[in-house]
Order: C-alpha cells, then structure tokens, then sequence
C-alpha cells in the first residue's frame, strides 16, 4: 500500500523544519567549523507505551484519495472525513462500522457557485454540521447542513475586511471561532494572522491579537521555511496548517502548526485563557492532526524525513499525560501499521483510531491502543 498523509489545505508539501524557539530578533549562529566538535542528536524522547492496533475495519464502499484536515468524530461514534483532497469534495459521515450515513455537499446549494469547500465541525449539541466555504466572491461563508446532509442555512461572515478562513470552532453558545489571514496592505505580501468570534448571524463580535501573531507573520514575510511556503508569498504553514476543536470546559483549542507546537484556549467571548506549548522533543517533528476528548488534548506528530511517528496527550494546560510511539514492525514497508490519518480519540480506556486504505483505495479504520 502506498504512503497516504494528510494534505493541509492551502499548504504544499512540509519541508524540514527547525524549532520555532531559534525565531528571535538574534541573528543567525555560524556554522561551525570542520575541526569543531559536533553536538550530539537530541535524546530520543521517552514513551509510556506503544500504539497498538487491535482491529481493522474496512469501509463496505467507500475509495479514499489522500487525506485532508480536518478529521472528525462525534459524540456518537461517527466519523467526518472527505474522500480526497479536491477543493470541492464532499464531506462524508460514517458509522463504527465504515458505512456511509450521510454526505454533506457545499455544491449541492443552488444558490451558492462554490470554489472551495473548507474546514468543518459538528455541532458539539446537536446533529449539525458547520462548513467554511469559499463562493465564488471574496466573501466567506459558513454552510450549516443537518444531520441528514441536506443544506440547512448559510451565514455570511462579516469581519469588515476580506480575509481567508482556515479553522472553525463552534462554541455550544452559538458562536462561532474563525481563525485564518487577512491581506496585509501590500497585497503581495505575506498575510496576517486572524482569529475572531463571530455571532450566530455571522457579525464579527471581537477580533483577538494572539501572543504569536507578529512572530510568525514576520518569519513567513522573511521567507523562513518553518512557515513559508516556496512560490507562495501570501501562504503561512503555522496558520494554515492549524486546527482547533471544543473542550468540555467550553473553550476551543487553536493549534499553531509549529515546533514547539502553539496552543492557545480561547472562550466563547474572546478571552485567551491560557497559551501553553508542547514540545515533541526533536526540531525535525511536526504536528499532522489533533484531537480534543473532554479534558485531554491528543496530537499525533510526524518527523521528517524518517516518517517516525508519536502521539502526545496532554491535559487543558499542557502538562504531559502520555506519549506513545507506534513502531513499525518493517522499516521497509511503504505503509504504516496505523495507516496515516489520525481521527478519533476517547479515553477509558484510550482508544485512537486512524484511517488508512486497502490496496485496493478502500478506506479502512485502524483502532489503537497502547500497551
């Protein structure tokens, strides 16, 4: 079976990335010469268990293309994935048991000609499922579709400003977090970090400037590969690349696809009530999906070039609960034995399920636990 990733939307390919603590104003160190003793790699960081898979289930009809973010699940048991990574592709909504419940279709609204179907989120109360959506016009949309996958309403965003929508997070108050860029006053340049909370009717209510903002927008304007991206001056990977779900205390968590990765709980009225990083112990790892399950965050990492894989979970202020490698029985394998999209996490006991595909581009669910 071929290597499958998750593509990120609006990304390229990751390239090798350094830690994002050596992005200060202080200029860059010399290499050091020939003669000079190198230091030694960075300890391999300590694990609490392996993921182990302890069942595969194979999707009765669904093929599956590559990956892309987000990956969901609800309440319920059921799994949001789209089939490929086409701008358009539909959302698909499956059971336990890999058959197909609903599909969710930013298309299927006449009203709307959609260029590209976004980020989503279930409903954490309901059956719902939110959508950002690109129409055809520089404003964003927010399509609501029922639990059915038939279109239920659409919400027009309305920051006063055009920007691009990367990350949605519904609060149980209604409102909603968007997190994205908006167009710096030289079109051609690298965009700004945004993150707003939006009302129910799509008003922007309050725009936050987050700690990192500046950082990480001064890094992509210069070019640094950490977060720039080749041929793309507008493109940000630590915003773009981001994720962000609801915890059981009612804040979402915003994921800045960094190393060390950046963290911030966000409340339903605009407050950053904590900022925390984690650390994955090696500068070339980076996060490709995470999880939130009540009061615990899950974040699967990917190093380069090697393709090491680690879960890290942590509790709603970062500090370490467990990390877990999942070795490979054949290094010299071309698939993973998890398969290579992280998409559910529960606890009592742990549970982690990925996706994967058969030879055949059947999609399969890899349930894992550690041992």
């Amino acid at each position: 079976m071929l290597m499958r990733r998750i593509t990120l939307l609006f990304l390229l390919c990751a390239s090798s990335m350094l830690s994002l603590a050596q992005a200060d104003s202080k200029p860059r160190q010399q290499r050091p010469a020939a003669d000079s003793k190198q230091a030694p790699p960075p300890a391999k960081k300590p694990v609490d268990g392996h993921l182990v898979p302890v069942q595969t289930i194979t999707a009765p009809s669904l093929m599956v293309g590559l990956f892309r973010i987000p990956l969901r699940c609800d309440g319920e048991g059921n799994f949001y994935l789209r089939e490929d990574a086409q701008a358009r592709s539909p959302i698909h909504k499956l059971n336990a048991k890999g058959e197909n419940l609903a599909v969710f279709d930013a298309t299927s609204n006449p009203n709307f000609k959609v260029d590209v179907a976004g980020y989503f989120a279930p409903d954490p109360d309901g059956g719902d499922l939110y959508e950002i959506v690109f129409p055809h016009e520089i404003t964003r949309y927010v399509f609501i579709y029922k639990s059915d996958g038939s279109f239920k309403s659409a919400i027009k965003l309305q920051p006063g400003f055009p920007f691009n929508a990367n990350q949605l997070a519904v609060f149980p108050t209604g409102q909603l977090l968007i997190a994205g860029q908006e167009y710096d006053a030289d079109r051609t340049a690298a965009m700004w970090p945004f993150t707003g909370i939006f009302a129910a009717d799509g008003r922007l209510l309050k725009e936050l400037e987050l700690e990192d903002d500046k950082t990480l927008h001064d890094m992509a304007a210069s070019g640094d590969t950490r977060v720039a991206v080749p041929g793309a001056p507008h493109a940000n990977r630590a915003i773009g690349g981001g994720q962000v779900e609801v915890a059981a205390d009612g804040n979402a968590y915003l994921m800045r696809r960094t190393n060390p990765v950046i963290f911030y709980a966000i409340s339903p009225g605009g407050e950053v009530v904590r900022r925390f990083t984690i650390d994955p112990g090696d500068s070339r790892t980076l996060p490709d999906h995470m999880h939130v399950y009540k009061d615990r965050i899950a974040v699967w990492f990917w190093k380069t070039p090697s393709s090491d894989q680690m879960m890290e979970v942590v509790d709603l202020e970062g500090h370490h609960i467990a990390t877990y490698d999942a070795p490979n029985p054949d290094p010299k394998a071309t698939s993973r034995s998890l398969g290579a999209a992280f998409a559910c996490y529960t606890e009592n006991p742990a549970r982690f399920v990925f996706l994967g595909a058969t030879d055949d581009d059947r999609l399969q669910l890899v349930i894992a636990e550690p041992r």
